[in-house]
């Protein structure tokens, strides 16, 4: 009789599971039935300002139900997150992040009031962007090897300029002086645009930024480029090596921008949805788009990103403890 009966619970349990999965596929069938908000965590302006906009669009043009920027600047991204995070994980709430409120912020923010591993659950990740290493034209540095020389010749006496404080510019920074064993003087500034005006001015000595900030100031011969953070080079700026192929074999920083939704969501709708993100990034004008913006298209799915997330969060984690970076 015991045996009758474990074998019918586990006849319950093998039928529940099939029920609960053929329900899962059915909301994924039925899924979107009304609009949908995309939640971007910054001001109306700039790079994931259009990002998010351009993901919009094609992402309605694509389901038939309108797709909606939501701005929600501020903390550092955190007040965008947390609005994802609060949301119903229906589907119908998501986040276009970048990696400061996803994998820096954890290690900066004592009072965070999320967790994104735990509260968020990665969707796609759609493109990465290197950042470009450029020095004024007074440096007399050619090459990254000779920029490490001078600045291990000026114990710091050179400047490097970055959008503030745990910026990206100023984390990656801090990681390249910790691998070239060199110290710098840090000026942190309110945006990028203004560390760019003083580099060209000559009162910075170097900046590691976009592409899109750089390269224009690069062509027009104001600044030089010694190297790009990507793993390999980039298709934009072809003759410019790696950091890691100029000396430094273990330097890769790459920026990202990503959809994530809040954690609960049924893994039927993230597929789905995930699907739709790689057809959109794989879309021929939207590569183009990107690249001509300094942006690899990538498209990768929900466990790729998730992965992602995960080292970065431990890299960054290391630099900012390692470095006593605060937030101002």
């Amino acid at each position: 009789m015991l045996r009758h009966f474990r074998k019918n619970i586990l006849m319950l349990g093998v039928v529940g599971l099939i029920g609960a999965l053929a329900h899962s596929q059915v909301i994924a069938q039925e899924f979107p039935t009304k609009s949908i908000r995309l939640v971007a965590p910054i001001a109306a302006s700039g790079m994931t300002d259009i990002v998010a906009r351009q993901m919009a669009q094609k992402l309605q043009e694509r389901l038939g139900v309108p797709v909606v920027v939501d701005n929600k600047p501020g903390a550092g991204g955190n007040i965008g997150v947390e609005a994802v995070v609060r949301a119903a994980p229906d589907g119908y709430t998501l986040l276009l992040a970048f990696p400061g409120p996803i994998v820096v912020n954890p290690s900066l923010y004592k009072n965070l009031t999320y967790d994104p591993v735990r509260d968020l659950a990665p969707v796609s990740l759609l493109t990465s962007y290197p950042l470009l290493l450029a020095v004024n034209a007074q440096v007399p540095a050619q090459t990254l090897a000779d920029f490490i020389a001078l600045a291990k010749q000026k114990i710091g006496g050179l400047s490097y300029g970055s959008a503030g404080n745990a910026s990206t510019a100023h984390l990656a920074m801090e990681l390249f002086m910790r691998q070239a064993d060199i110290q710098m003087v840090h000026v942190p500034y309110k945006g990028a645009a203004p560390a760019m005006t003083d580099l060209i001015g000559g009162r910075l000595a170097v900046v590691f930024d976009s592409m899109t900030l750089v390269m224009p100031q690069v062509e027009a011969g104001k600044i030089r480029a010694l190297a790009i953070s990507s793993k390999v080079r980039s298709a934009a700026a072809p003759d410019l090596p790696t950091v890691a192929e100029s000396g430094l074999s273990n330097f890769v920083v790459e920026g990202w921008y990503g959809v994530l939704a809040p954690s609960g969501t049924p893994d039927a709708i993230v597929n789905k949805l995930s699907k739709e993100f790689t057809a959109i990034v794989n879309d021929a004008d939207v590569k183009k788009d990107f690249l001509k913006r300094g942006l690899e298209p990538l498209g990768k799915d929900a466990a790729f990103f998730g992965q992602v997330i995960k080292s970065e969060r431990e890299m960054w984690h290391r630099v900012v403890t390692e470095s006593n970076i605060k937030i101002d």
